[in-house]
């Protein structure tokens, strides 16, 4: 398997490189930012908790702003997984022929992570930008949507019962590697290389997610932690 990989990376570094620039560049498109100047010409991460994401704006907003950034982080995200799945295959057609390594997947993965690494650190927006929930969901709809729901449910349960978004987060964050395995390993049976591939880089999205989210989990653990507070909007919220 190792061999597998690194004739795969001696071959392909250029379509790697190009995915991983065109997803960055498409993760950088903050829409939280983007929805917050249009409806108030102001900038959401001086508002609120200062997180450039959609619970912020639907705090700081109300709910039209948070659905158009919700929309906007989720395509954005599916729109790189995309792109950066056919650069793969297209740049990398005649390596594909005679290697046995998952190219599709590979690229797609790949595009997924640095798009959630854009948003996080967007270019056009001093670097500054959200937390990379809505991102990773994106991501994983494409990949595999049985281990997206999964999560997805996962975070309204827990939102609903503690109301408490970043709770949700966290919790999701850390179920996505079991599932991701459970499906590709014992559901799917797919090849060993290919389980491993996408177990660990849920396990480093995951790691992404949760350390982005230390303060909240400080607060949470400190009983200070903002709660949702359903059908009235919160300008005091910190996530």
């Amino acid at each position: 398997m190792l061999t597998e990989y690194t004739e795969f990376l001696a071959a392909c570094w250029p379509s790697l490189l190009l995915t991983a620039l065109c997803a960055y560049l498409l993760g950088s498109i903050n829409f939280a930012i983007i929805v917050t100047r249009i409806f108030s010409h102001s900038d959401i991460r001086d508002s609120g908790s200062g997180n450039a994401g959609a619970t912020n704006v639907l705090r700081s907003e109300g709910p039209l702003p948070a659905i158009l950034t919700t929309a906007g982080d989720l395509l954005k995200s599916i729109a790189a997984v995309l792109l950066g799945r056919w650069i793969m295959v297209t740049m990398n057609a005649d390596f594909a022929a005679n290697s046995t390594a998952n190219i599709a997947l590979i690229g797609a993965y790949l595009a997924g992570l640095f798009c959630i690494i854009g948003h996080l650190k967007p270019l056009y927006f001093g670097f500054r930008g959200g937390k990379g929930v809505l991102t990773s969901l994106g991501m994983m709809l494409i990949l595999d949507w049985r281990a997206a729901l999964v999560c997805l449910g996962l975070f309204i349960v827990v939102v609903l019962a503690f109301r408490m978004v970043s709770l949700g987060s966290v919790c999701a964050a850390v179920a996505l590697p079991f599932v991701t395995y459970l499906f590709s390993a014992l559901v799917d049976h797919n090849r060993l290389s290919d389980t491993v591939f996408c177990t660990l880089m849920t396990v480093f999205i995951a790691l992404i997610l949760v350390c982005k989210h230390i303060p909240n989990l400080k607060r949470i653990a400190h009983g200070t932690e903002s709660k949702l507070s359903f059908g009235k909007k919160d300008k005091e919220g910190k996530q």
